[in-house]
């Protein structure tokens, strides 16, 4: 009898992200894994989508403009001026990391660089865009109590 994608299943995938004109964003060929049905599993859109799926079966979803990783936040963007940033981080493109009071780290991309002034932008760089996921199985299988147990006990900040 060939598996499928119900509660309780551990499912292994390979994927892609792609933009609206079919360019690849990131393209994962090692397998992830989740629970289907656990606490801590996928977005729910995804998930709903794998539902009854069969290893080799490929889906694509398309999450709309900030429904996945959020609308861009204003307040995330900063700009500065050049002179008031080290050296070693004026470049286009640069993760700069920054910590809060409270010890959280935060990455900041450099977006924009000019003679003058230096832009750094916190949101996700997939925010407020239109993205898809095109999903390949590769593995499903019973999950382990412990499997279930662990992703049913996680807890998000």
């Amino acid at each position: 009898m060939t598996e499928k994608i119900t509660n309780n299943k551990y499912v292994e995938f390979t994927y892609s992200i792609t933009n609206e004109e079919n360019q690849i964003i990131e393209q994962v060929e090692v397998p992830v894994n989740y629970v289907h049905g656990a606490k801590m599993g996928l977005w729910p859109k995804l998930e709903n989508a794998l539902e009854n799926k069969k290893v080799n079966d490929k889906i694509n979803v398309t999450f709309e403009p900030g429904e996945v990783f959020g609308k861009v936040d204003k307040n995330l963007i900063f700009e500065d001026n050049i002179k008031n940033v080290p050296e070693e981080y004026r470049e286009l493109g640069k993760i700069v990391e920054f910590q809060n009071e409270n010890g959280d780290i935060k990455p900041f991309t450099v977006t924009e660089i000019t003679d003058t002034k230096i832009v750094l932008d916190g949101n996700h760089p997939l925010c407020n865009i239109k993205i898809n996921f095109n999903v390949t199985i590769v593995n499903i299988r019973n999950a382990s109590q412990t499997e279930i147990n662990a992703l049913n006990e996680v807890t998000e900040n």
